[in-house]
């Protein structure tokens, strides 16, 4: 049974030596320090309202291509090697739904909708995961597939328009919050989870471009200010308005009944980015000579495989 454990060590050796191995074909091309990093493209929202046929999906099954709107983001990249980064983004995007976009007869007789403008702030660690300078014949060239994975808070404010008047949803209370008993109007943050994985090329020394797509979990329901169940109409008039009332009950024909399901609570509301990205390195420093990157090259020598006899 000695064996196995020799088995384990040479494999653990042979996976640290190949990843040594692949940051040697990439160091031949030095990325500075820092980056000015800025993307614009289009965000599609997964939530209560609108979305594709048949009942909610989670992901990307359950999109649809009118409801999407542009985006922009701005933020700065620290590279601490030519493989491993942080960067902190400030994101701008606009995300619609609506039940008319819908091809379920469900959805689109409840015919609801809503926009909100999403203001979010995130520090994201990335990778590279492949680098594909070594196919090339200038050392001076890169083209790599990197993948990233962070936090960040977002800031967000459903409306719906009711005619020709756009509303803020969350003071209305369309599903009660404040009125039920043990309830109170949402929140307008969340914690947000960006995650996603893209493609870039450099155009001289100092200027990348390149193609991002990224998924935005959060930990909220109430973007499109669905999530629960209807309230009683009645009440929603005579303690928010009219308008309130309205809002809260638009389906299509006979009146929904108090009580009964307007969205689904067990999920909440998530969004996505598909952008086009530009960069562009400032300053002198070398990624591999900041500290970090001297502290992290410490462990490339460190590849030695024990002998067994």
């Amino acid at each position: 049974m000695k064996i196995i454990p020799k088995i384990l060590a040479v494999g653990l050796c042979f996976a640290l030596g190949s990843l040594t191995q692949v940051s040697a074909q990439i160091i031949s091309y030095k990325r500075n320090a820092l980056e000015l990093k800025v993307g614009v493209g289009g965000t599609l929202f997964f939530g209560d309202l609108g979305g594709s046929q048949g009942g909610r999906k989670d992901g990307f099954f359950d999109y649809d291509v009118e409801s999407m709107r542009g985006n922009t983001s701005f933020g700065l990249k620290f590279n601490f090697t030519n493989r491993i980064s942080l960067r902190t983004d400030a994101c701008y995007a606009q995300v619609v739904g609506s039940d008319q976009f819908s091809g379920d007869p469900g959805r689109f007789q409840r015919n609801l909708s809503f926009r909100s403008d999403i203001f979010e702030l995130s520090l994201t660690p990335e990778v590279v995961i492949y680098n594909f300078s070594r196919l090339g014949r200038k050392k001076t060239s890169t083209s790599e597939i990197y993948g990233f994975a962070g936090f960040g808070i977002l800031k967000f404010n459903p409306q719906a328009e009711l005619d020709g008047v756009w509303y803020d949803l969350q003071p209305l209370g369309t599903e009660g919050q404040g009125l039920k008993p043990g309830t109170e109007l949402y929140n307008l943050q969340s914690w947000v989870v960006p995650f996603g994985f893209g493609y870039r090329k450099n155009l001289g020394r100092k200027t990348y471009v390149g193609i991002e797509l990224s998924m935005r979990k959060t930990f909220t329901d109430y973007i499109d200010d669905v999530s629960t169940s209807y309230y009683s109409p009645d009440a929603l008039l005579e303690e928010r308005g009219a308008a309130s009332a309205s809002l809260s009950d638009r389906t299509i024909g006979e009146s929904a009944k108090t009580g009964g399901s307007r969205g689904n609570s067990g999920s909440n509301d998530n969004y996505s980015f598909v952008q086009v990205t530009f960069s562009r390195s400032i300053g002198k420093q070398n990624a591999n000579s900041s500290k970090i990157g001297r502290f992290l090259a410490k462990f490339k020598s460190r590849d030695k495989c024990p002998a067994f006899r």
